[in-house]
């Protein structure tokens, strides 16, 4: 190819055709360089314009853009365009032949010939054409008659004047002639024979003009015409002879190429439903982390307007303590006074300790809400430390999420490229038979096949670009994947960021407010936490309820059913099937537990990195499990086929196996709760084989029923010991690798490069028992499939598959005795006791080797290679049997009745009885069941009243512990009362004594006037008596008010306190009916206020406080969301049933009240009032407040 760019009206040569160059330079809808190029033939894309911008300007699909380095130069000047594109063979090969006729259109014949040998049929670089001859003479009117193909292509197209055929000569040709010139005055393009193209199986049509001559120019010939004209139909017919039986073996190559492609296709599309699993669920774990984040900013939000009450409250304190602070510095004014007049201590008055101790009181107060502060805070960080949690699992489902789609988008595009393949191979299965009809009738058919095969063109180009637009469409979803992605990056980032403010703002609010925290705050945390766990308890209580029904109407069913089958199936039938379920129950447990184990130790992708010993033992034990779990499935399927009598024989060995599921189920729990014991299940295991080999020698011998499953039990052998061969060899290999990077460990290579010697045959091991590892899956797969449809492969493949089986084993025992001599030397390695020897290690790999593999190993050839022969010895039977096993001709159908079909007659015959004692025993039946349904509704009056008395009994408790609550508070308020009349006569006696004491200080003030020396001193002895008497009344009277609101606390605590725990045994009890002779109890108003006569009369009503109110509040909100969220709907259930029962009787059949649907109505109605009601009596209150 030309290295440089072609010049601007060159004439190049491209994939589609030759054309000439219009534009070379730089476009807006790629980056590069692209090279616009007019075609001769309308092979093109476009008109020499992409996207509404013009780069060139010629007729449509006639133009298309391409890169300079697929451009081939042909000529720096452009020539003379032909009417039809040349034949692309003669440009291709390097021989060709031209054949000038001397009669015009009579030589047409010969000109199919031009150019049709090809040395190859690969899409190699085009060759500049061998020679360009002149246009050969000769008189229309001469020759022999024209094709009906010739006739058409010369009616249906134009005349070019003065053209050209450019050939090339062919070395080989024997009738190469010397050309013959003449001066053509009209030439007519001639059409070539269908040829079939090299790039992919279609068929194209070329024309070449042939010039027309006058009649009176003479010719001059070398041989004779008849010969001239029956060589070059010959030479035809052998080319295309040549061309079919080319297109024919590639054809089957195709076919061969398509299972494999199938498969492909299956395998990949298996990965692409796992792949859009694995979305789904990332997508419904951040959609789970997206309701996480709302109920933490919920919570937040909740923390905000507890912050918010917190400051409040604050603020009602900073108030308090302001006013408190006044009165002590009042107090410590009137004290100074005292001291200073000589008044006696007042330490020992009565209003002095009390101060002192609600002073004690309010510091304990302050300490228990220091305390109460620091548990908020604690619960605060706590939550705090959730949400960042929340915040890490986000990031991590994100990962997860690009990788999925990454992994998506990989496995989309390799189902594109298999699909396009598997098209490729259908059209080549199609092309076998086109071309087997072609060899019969080849003729007269040109035109008809250009056409279709152009429209298939079309097509092709339609779908590819199809897939370009999909392509694009991708690749925009991938950016706005990629932005979104970006965008939620930004918002983690934002939300990070404000959670670190919030944060900051917490812990400020947490220190402003340490000391001025309430006990609401407490409680309304601890009742949301009560909501939140209630909620969960109760939606795990109706899902283990739903789960117990159905189990209970499962075992009714049972319990149901089992009467009306015979004694005859319940005394000999009903152990066989017990244990014909229970051996396929076994496979279908083992089967889970290898699959399981086998994804958590990632096999088999784990063995392609560094592997462990445990890795090796989980292959063993899979093995092993697959074993037993294949011999389950062959006893299942000869019960499933065999004849009653061995059906029933096997029955009696159900007791003694039916007690070794035990053991697997335990496995199966210990693996649910990730306690898995590989050793213990290998254990078990084998004393289950070594059981069931007795069970299959006696009981399960001799029969093909289990054709299928025996089969696909050698084929699941080779393929786990493949595995375990591949993991013994990667521990060596990594075990040996570890040890030459420890720079602790003594080195003694002996002159061997361990890279040549030692791991480059590992690796050549382990890389040819993937590619057996392939064979493997394929072919377990296939048998898979057949034994679902109960089917297996003809009894010839058994040999070969168990020779597949038995072959295995020898490299496994290679690998692992390998592995065991290879360990202990590295561990004496690591521990210093003696160096690492690589001779040690190869010595130990060609003792092994000899012992177990190569013992019959070729002379002249290592160990590693006889290994190697064995392995590839082992893949090349499994490729000639995979062949085989996808045959339809191979595969039998296994038939067979059913044993408990086949003992339906005879069950029957045994239970026939006499009709009239049958019909007496339906008739005492129907009694006894009409006796039993009058017990049952009997028993359920009485279970009803039982029910309801306990209920009343738990009521009338619930009311007699509230009314000894009330007692209680009732002789506290009387003690209340008592200590009030007590102040107050202690204040009727202070106001006396003072009294008393003013009439003495007149009388003093009397006596001593006379012996006053200054009058500026008398008015203060008369303000010193008031001022103590009025702080003495003052404090008295503000201990009184403090007490009457310690009783309004009390009250309003009281009786809070008591709604909430009936609240709570209300709540405790089992759901039980309603009585039908009164409306049910409407719930209990939690706000505090009580609904009985007694409490109205004896308690004084007290104003409300915020904190009942929002408690009360909350409560009301619950109920009515509880009650909006409850469907309204009529259960019409138990309606139906009745009427379904009473169909057959005359009259109407009892219905309880309560099941009544207008019960039901005006049980919601009341329900709705009284909600109402609540919610009015709340707004009265609040208005109050």
């Amino acid at each position: 190819m030309s290295s440089t760019d072609p010049p601007i009206g060159a004439l190049v040569e491209i994939a589609n055709g030759r054309g000439i160059v219009r534009f070379c330079g730089t476009t807006s809808f790629a980056p590069g360089k692209w090279v616009g190029i007019e075609l001769y033939e309308s092979k093109g894309k476009n008109d020499g314009s992409i996207n509404g911008i013009a780069y060139f300007s010629c007729r449509p699909l006639h133009g298309v853009f391409i890169r300079p380095s697929q451009v081939k130069v042909v000529s720096a000047e452009p020539e003379q365009p032909p009417v039809s594109r040349p034949y692309p063979g003669a440009a291709r090969s390097g021989s060709g032949h031209q054949r000038t006729p001397s009669t015009g259109v009579s030589r047409a014949a010969s000109l199919r010939s031009a150019g049709a040998s090809s040395s190859s049929r690969s899409s190699s670089p085009v060759k500049p054409p061998g020679s360009l001859m002149p246009p050969p003479s000769g008189t229309a009117k001469s020759g022999g008659p024209l094709s009906p193909a010739l006739q058409t292509q010369r009616s249906n197209r134009l005349p070019v004047q003065d053209t050209t055929i450019v050939t090339s000569q062919r070395a080989t040709s024997p009738l190469s002639l010397p050309p013959q010139t003449a001066s053509p005055t009209k030439s007519e393009p001639l059409s070539s024979p269908i040829v079939p193209s090299s790039s992919g199986g279609s068929l194209q049509v070329h024309t070449f003009p042939v010039s027309r001559e006058p009649s009176s120019q003479s010719v001059t010939r070398s041989v004779d015409d008849t010969e001239l004209q029956e060589l070059p139909r010959r030479a035809d017919d052998a080319r295309h002879m040549r061309e079919l039986e080319t297109r024919l073996s590639e054809a089957e190559s195709f076919v061969a190429i398509r299972p494999k492609l199938q498969a492909k296709l299956n395998q990949l599309q298996t990965e692409l439903i796992a792949t859009r699993r694995e979305l789904s669920d990332a997508q419904q774990l951040a959609h789970l982390s997206d309701n996480r984040g709302i109920d933490a900013h919920e919570q937040l939000e909740m923390a905000m307007l507890d912050k918010e009450v917190a400051e409040e409250k604050a603020e009602i304190a900073q108030a308090e303590l302001e006013e408190t602070k006044e009165r002590l510095a009042r107090m410590e004014v009137e004290l100074q006074l005292s001291e200073m007049m000589g008044i006696p201590n007042v330490k020992t008055s009565l209003a002095y300790i009390q101060l002192e101790k609600h002073n004690e009181r309010l510091k304990e107060a302050l300490i228990r809400l220091r305390d109460m502060s620091q548990e908020t805070e604690q619960e605060q960080r706590r939550h705090i430390a959730e949400l960042e949690r929340d915040i890490g699992g986000i990031d991590e489902l994100q990962e997860q999420y690009e990788s999925t789609l990454i992994k998506l988008s990989n496995a989309e595009t390799q189902i594109e490229d298999l699909k396009s393949q598997l098209d490729v191979a259908l059209g080549a299965e199609d092309m076998v038979l086109h071309l087997t009809e072609r060899t019969i009738q080849y003729t007269e058919n040109h035109v008809e096949t250009e056409k279709a095969l152009q429209a298939e063109i079309d097509t092709k180009d339609g779908q590819i670009r199809d897939q370009l637009q999909k392509i694009s469409t991708l690749e925009d979803a991938c950016q706005d994947l990629d932005n979104t992605i970006g965008q939620f990056r930004e918002l983690v980032l934002q939300l990070q960021s404000e959670l670190d403010t919030l944060r900051t703002q917490t812990q400020n609010a947490q220190h402003e407010s340490a000391a001025a925290a309430s006990q609401t705050a407490a409680m309304m945390s601890l009742n949301l936490k009560l909501q939140s766990s209630a909620a969960k308890n109760q939606a795990k209580t109706v899902e283990l309820e739903i789960r117990k029904l159905e189990t209970r109407e499962t075992r009714e069913l049972l319990t149901i059913i089992q009467p009306y089958l015979p004694q005859v199936y319940m005394e000999n039938d009903s152990d066989a099937t017990s244990c014909y379920l229970f051996f396929q129950r076994l496979g279908w447990k083992i089967d889970i537990i290898n699959n399981i184990v086998g994804q958590a130790h990632g096999l088999p992708e784990s063995l392609n990195g560094s592997v462990s010993e445990t890795l090796v033992g989980i292959c063993e034990m899979r093995g092993r499990a697959a074993y037993l779990s294949t011999l389950c499935k062959r006893f299942a399927a000869v019960l499933r086929r065999c004849d009653p009598a061995s059906f029933l024989n096997a029955g009696r060995i159900y007791p003694e196996v039916a007690p070794m599921e035990k053991r697997i189920d335990m496995h199966v729990d210990l693996l649910r709760r990730d306690e898995f014991r590989e050793m213990e299940f290998v254990s078990d295991v084998l004393k289950l084989q070594g059981q069931f080999d007795h069970l299959a020698e006696t009981y399960f011998n001799g029969y093909d029923y289990d054709l299928g499953e025996r089969e696909l039990g050698y084929a699941l052998s080779f393929d786990y010991d493949l595995d375990a061969f591949a993991a013994s060899i990667g521990l060596t290999k990594t075990s040996v690798a570890s040890i030459l990077h420890d720079e602790d460990v003594v080195l003694d290579m002996g002159g061997y490069d361990p890279e040549t010697e030692l791991f480059e045959p590992l690796q050549k091991l382990l890389d040819q028992c993937k590619s057996a590892k392939v064979l493997s899956k394929k072919l377990t797969k296939r048998l898979e499939d057949v034994t679902q449809d109960s089917a297996a492969l003809k009894a010839h493949l058994v040999p070969q598959l168990k020779s597949l089986s038995n072959a295995v084993p020898e490299l496994v025992n290679f690998g692992i005795s390998l592995a065991q001599q290879v360990i202990p030397h590295l561990s004496d390695a690591r521990s210093a006791k003696s160096p690492f020897q690589l001779t040690t290690v190869l010595w130990y790999a060609k003792q092994t080797a000899t012992s177990t593999v190569a013992k019959d190993m070729r002379p002249g050839i290592s160990w590693w290679e006889a290994v190697s022969e064995a392995i590839s010895a082992l893949a090349t039977e499994s490729n000639k049997l995979l062949p085989l096993a996808f045959e339809s001709e191979s595969v039998w159908k296994i038939t067979g009745t059913p044993p408990w079909v086949a003992r339906i007659e005879e069950i029957r015959a045994s239970t026939a009885v006499n009709a009239e004692a049958e019909r007496k025993a339906a008739q005492l039946q129907d009694e006894v069941q009409g006796l039993v349904r009058t017990l049952k509704a009997r028993d359920q009056n009485l279970q009803e009243a039982t029910v309801k008395i306990e209920l009343m009994e738990r009521r009338m408790e619930a009311i007699k512990k509230q009314a000894d609550a009330i007692v209680e508070l009732e002789i506290e308020l009387s003690k209340a009362r008592k200590q009030e009349r007590a102040y107050e006569e202690a204040m009727e006696q202070l106001q006396a004594d003072l009294d008393t004491l003013e009439q003495d200080n007149a009388k003093l003030k009397v006596m001593a006037a006379p012996e006053k020396q200054v009058a500026g001193n008398q008015p203060t002895e008369p303000d010193n008596a008031p001022v103590e008497g009025s702080f003495e009344t003052s404090h008295l009277l503000d201990q009184i008010e403090a007490l009457r609101g310690t009783v309004r606390f009390l009250r309003t605590e009281n009786s809070y306190l008591k709604g909430q725990d009936l609240l709570k045994e209300i709540q405790a009890l089992p759901p039980l009916p309603e009585p039908v002779s009164r409306i049910a109890t409407p719930p209990l108003d939690p706000s505090g206020t009580s609904d009985t006569e007694e409490s109205d009369d004896d308690i004084p009503a007290t104003p409300p406080t915020l904190r009942s109110l929002a408690t009360e509040t909350k409560m009301l909100y619950r109920d009515v969301i509880k009650f909006s969220s409850s469907p309204r709907v009529v259960d019409l259930s138990v309606l139906r049933a009745k009427r379904a029962e009473g169909e057959g009787k005359s009259g109407k059949g009892w219905l309880r009240k309560k099941d009544m649907p207008a019960h039901q109505i005006l049980e919601r109605k009341l329900e709705a009032e009284r909600l109402r009601k609540r919610v009015k009596g709340l707004l009265d209150r609040t208005s109050v407040l």
